[in-house]
């Protein structure tokens, strides 16, 4: 297994739209362990392809943090979702900053394991917001984009104030 590099914003990459699985075959087997193993090795609780440079709609969860519910949704289709919160959500790809997003709590999904097998599972509480979280990811879309407006713009201009002053 090897740690994966994380993409941070404002890399563009994080911007791009990610594309279906085809092949699920080992090399695939082995990215998901990596994606599991970088994504304990940061303490997080999800952790999507394209955050490690792979355009590939993967995604890694464990809502428990601890290895012990770890879940892996494969090209995953939104089927209905509802109970919306305001949860304090932080990001890999946006280290050292958090926010309040609007979320919903419970969630139901329709995707394949590392098999190719489709599955649906219904999820409620954090792993519905841990796997609405790294949806987002597959689509470009970032935590903080779902922020107010003044908070977004406050987190842009740090970013920028701190690119120029590593420069």
């Amino acid at each position: 297994m090897a740690r994966l590099d994380i993409l941070e914003y404002p890399d563009p990459r994080l911007r791009l739209q990610s594309g279906p699985v085809e092949a699920f075959d080992d090399a695939l087997h082995q990215f998901v362990e990596d994606l599991f193993e970088t994504m304990y090795a940061f303490s997080s609780l999800g952790l999507s392809a394209p955050q490690a440079d792979v355009q590939q709609n993967i995604i890694a969860c464990d809502a428990s943090g601890t290895g012990h519910a770890r879940r892996v949704f494969i090209n995953p289709e939104i089927t209905a979702s509802s109970t919306p919160g305001y949860v304090q959500e932080t990001c890999l790809s946006v280290p050292g900053r958090k926010g309040l997003v609007k979320r919903p709590t419970r969630l139901s999904v329709r995707a394949q394991d590392t098999s190719g097998q489709p599955f649906t599972a219904h999820l409620q509480g954090l792993e519905a917001v841990c796997l609405r979280h790294e949806i987002d990811h597959l689509y470009g879309i970032l935590f903080i984009d779902r922020l107010w407006l003044l908070r977004r713009l406050g987190i842009r201009a740090r970013t920028y104030l701190q690119q120029r002053q590593a420069a």
